[in-house]
């Protein structure tokens, strides 16, 4: 089996508290995905949501947020995801979010953001849901 040869390029954000953030973004023939490490308060979403915004545009087949090394989250921050799932599902394209800390998964709980956020536990997870959503959308031809 062949892997997709994966692009990566990052961003190291000084959030200005002396924390640092990363917004990296590696794509593939298959997916976006936009992995963040460190902070996403209020000084990080505007980079993080031009990021996500610009991997939009160029219609990736699938779209993902990987959120696992995210040590805190803001209300700011949730509402770029929000923004980016709504935006990706209006385009038709797929999108999951892996979290496993949480920063992100209390929130998402506490705002009952679930059926909303698709969040999922690792890698093979989101994959496997990305999948799915294809089989559902583009229904093998019966004979």
């Amino acid at each position: 089996m062949l892997t997709p040869t994966a692009a990566a390029r990052h961003d190291d954000l000084d959030t200005g508290h002396g924390a640092l953030a990363r917004i990296t973004v590696t794509t593939t023939s298959e997916y976006a995905t936009v992995a963040v490490t460190g902070e996403l308060d209020l000084s990080v979403t505007t980079q993080l949501h031009e990021r996500v915004t610009t991997e939009l545009r160029l219609s990736p087949a699938a779209l993902i947020l990987d959120l696992t090394d995210v040590t805190f989250c803001s209300s700011s921050a949730l509402a770029v995801l929000l923004d980016a799932v709504t935006t990706a599902h209006a385009r038709g394209i797929p999108s999951a979010i892996i979290a496993t800390h949480r920063a992100i998964l209390r929130p998402v709980e506490l705002l009952q953001l679930g059926r909303i956020l698709p969040i999922h536990h690792d890698h093979a997870e989101a994959h496997a849901w990305l999948s799915l959503v294809a089989r559902l959308r583009d229904p093998a031809p019966t004979s």
